[in-house]
């Protein structure tokens, strides 16, 4: 998918990579675990760009295995003592958790992420690409597991979109239709600050009367407008 890329001479160098990403949700992936954290490998402007050329929902999940296979982590370490939950990257609902995973596989640790928030790993476009490509298994039942696996109870997900999860073609159109999360920006919490249209990489934002307003057949769903905005004023709807 990726023609070159340009990755930051740190990861190249080191001789180990400990990855430690956060216990998140995300609208985009449902799940920001093992895989979306090596994401974080590209430098900052790089990362917007690659959501640009993505172009789909769909295709950045084929492009975060592909940048995950560039410099597979030697170990990851998730911090779940507090989690999000919700409207992920940037939702204001944080979960006491009390709990801290490793693996030295990403896609097993990452199904576990997703059974633990209450979704089938299985499911998860990511998660099915990675498995395609050799990086592992999301299958329970080929993931030897230390401790209790118990999803967490009523535990708040990004509304399974068409844009994340595996389908016929037929199905996946209809759930991109109709079930597509949007960026609303909310006028009582927003400070006309620029913020989320300096960051969009597509243009997608332009201002209204002083309110940040999207432009729905432009927009890619990167969210890069919600995680970057100061005044969390921006949610997915």
């Amino acid at each position: 998918f990726l023609p070159s890329v340009s990755l930051s001479k740190a990861v190249v160098d080191a001789d180990i990579i400990i990855s430690l990403p956060k216990f998140k949700t995300h609208g985009l992936t449902v799940v920001t675990g093992a895989i979306k954290n090596s994401y974080g490998f590209l430098p900052g402007a790089q990362k917007a760009r690659l959501h640009k050329i993505a172009g789909t929902p769909q295709r950045f999940h084929e492009m975060l295995v592909d940048v995950f296979q560039l410099r597979v982590p030697d170990l990851f370490i998730v911090d779940a003592v507090v989690g999000m939950e919700g409207n992920g990257p940037a939702s204001p609902d944080l979960r006491d958790i009390g709990l801290i995973l490793a693996s030295d596989n990403g896609v097993a640790l990452d199904a576990v992420i997703a059974t633990l928030m209450g979704c089938e790993p299985g499911l998860l476009r990511f998660l099915q690409k990675a498995k395609e490509a050799g990086l592992g298994d999301y299958d329970l039942k080929n993931i030897e597991i230390l401790g209790e696996l118990k999803p967490l109870p009523d535990f708040k997900i990004p509304p399974l979109g068409g844009e994340a999860i595996m389908h016929n073609e037929a199905m996946q159109g209809m759930l991109l239709d109709r079930t597509l999360l949007r960026p609303q920006v909310d006028p009582e919490l927003c400070t006309a600050c620029g913020t989320c249209i300096d960051q969009c990489p597509v243009s997608a934002l332009f201002m209204d009367e002083d309110i940040p307003k999207v432009d729905a057949d432009t927009c890619i769903t990167c969210f890069c407008c919600q995680e970057m905005c100061p005044e969390k004023a921006i949610a997915l709807k």
